[in-house]
C-alpha cells in the first residue's frame, strides 16, 4: 500500500499506517501551467517562476518534481494507492495533477481519505490538525475511486491548465461532477481573475482592503485572512508572492517596510500600509493594470500587461 499526502506535517502523522509514504511538495494553485507542455516542460517553466517568486533555487524545484514522479514510476500496479487530500483549492489542484499522472500509467486500485470537517475539529483547515487515531479512523472509511472521478479529474486538469479561460466555464457546465470537492473548487478558482474595474482579483481585493483598516504586519494579516479563505488553502508564501505584485514600481498599491517571507526566510514580518495608489484603486477611482501592469498566472491563462 501506498500513502500520497501533501506536505510534510501530514506525511508524519500518517507514519504507522500500513504502507509507504510520498509526500508531494508542489503548489499547483498558483505558477505557470499549460495543458499543452510535457511534464518537462512543466517542471522547467515552473522552477524559473517560483526561483524568481519565491527564491527556491531552481535546481531544488526540478530535483524535488523528479523526485516525485520517480517514486510514482516504481508503484507496482498491484499496488492500493491512497491519496490523502482535502476539501481546499490548494489540495484539489494538486489531486488533479496527481489522478492525470496515475491514470497516464493506467493505476486503477486506487482509493482516497478527501474531507472537508471532522466532529470537533471546528475550523477544519486540513488533515494535518487530526491526531494518528483520527487519522486512522479516516484511513479505515476510504473509499474507493471511480473511473468517473479519474475522468473527472483528468479532464478537470486540461481545463484547469487551459491557455483559454472559456474551458473553465466549459468543464463546469459541461462535465459530469463525481469528486466531492472539486466542482466548488473550479467555482472559487474564477475568483482569481482579475476585475475589470480595479485589474484587481477577489483575493488581492480582500487583501488591500484588510490593510486600508490599519497599518498591520504580514503574520496578522494572514491571521485576520485565513479564516475568510478555508476553502482556498492559501499558504503564507502564496499571499507573499500575490503581495510582491503590489509593492512593484513607483505606483505600487502598498507601502512596506522590508522584504516578505520567502523560501527559508518564513520567518520574516514587515508592516504593510495601502498607499494613496492603493486606496485609489480600490475606490474604482485607477486600475491596478494601469498603474503597474500584471505578469501573472491563473492556471493555464497568462496574465500579461506590462507598463
Amino acid at each position: 500500500m501506498i500513502h500520497i499526502v501533501n506536505g510534510d506535517v501530514l506525511g508524519k502523522k500518517v507514519k504507522g499506517i500500513n504502507g509507504d509514504i510520498i509526500v508531494w511538495r508542489e503548489m499547483y494553485d498558483f505558477g505557470p501551467l499549460n495543458s499543452n507542455w510535457s511534464n518537462e516542460e512543466l517542471i522547467n517553466n515552473r522552477a524559473t517562476f517560483f526561483e524568481d517568486k519565491h527564491n527556491i533555487p531552481s535546481s531544488l524545484f526540478i530535483q524535488n518534481c523528479h523526485n516525485q514522479l520517480n517514486q510514482l514510476n516504481k508503484i507496482s500496479r498491484e499496488e492500493e494507492v491512497v491519496l490523502w487530500f482535502e476539501h481546499d483549492r490548494y489540495d484539489q489542484t494538486m489531486l488533479m495533477y496527481i489522478l492525470t499522472q496515475l491514470s497516464i500509467q493506467n493505476f486503477v486500485n486506487l482509493s482516497m481519505v478527501s474531507v472537508n470537517s471532522y466532529p470537533t475539529i471546528f475550523p477544519f483547515y486540513g488533515l494535518g490538525q487530526l491526531n494518528f487515531e483520527q487519522l486512522t479512523n479516516l484511513f479505515n472509511q476510504r473509499v474507493k475511486i471511480t473511473s468517473k472521478q479519474v475522468k473527472e479529474a483528468v479532464t478537470g486538469w486540461n481545463a484547469y491548465t487551459s491557455s483559454n479561460p472559456k474551458e473553465i466555464k466549459k468543464w463546469i457546465t459541461d462535465e459530469q461532477h463525481e469528486l466531492p470537492f472539486l466542482l466548488e473548487t473550479f467555482i472559487r478558482h474564477e475568483r482569481y481573475f482579475p476585475s475589470a474595474l480595479t485589474g484587481l482579483n477577489e483575493i488581492e481585493s480582500l487583501v488591500l482592503n484588510t490593510i486600508a483598516k490599519k497599518t498591520c504586519s504580514f503574520r496578522d494579516l494572514y491571521k485576520s485572512i485565513s479564516p475568510l479563505l478555508i476553502n482556498d488553502g492559501l499558504s503564507d508564501l502564496h499571499i507573499a508572492a500575490l503581495l510582491k505584485e503590489l509593492i512593484k514600481g513607483e505606483n505600487a498599491l502598498l507601502e512596506i517596510d522590508g522584504p516578505l517571507p520567502a523560501f527559508e526566510y518564513n520567518h520574516l514580518d514587515p508592516n504593510l500600509t495601502i498607499s494613496p495608489n492603493g486606496e485609489n484603486v480600490l475606490e474604482g477611482k485607477e486600475n491596478r493594470l494601469d498603474l503597474i501592469g500584471i505578469d501573472w498566472w491563473v492556471g493555464g491563462v497568462h496574465l500579461k500587461h506590462l507598463i
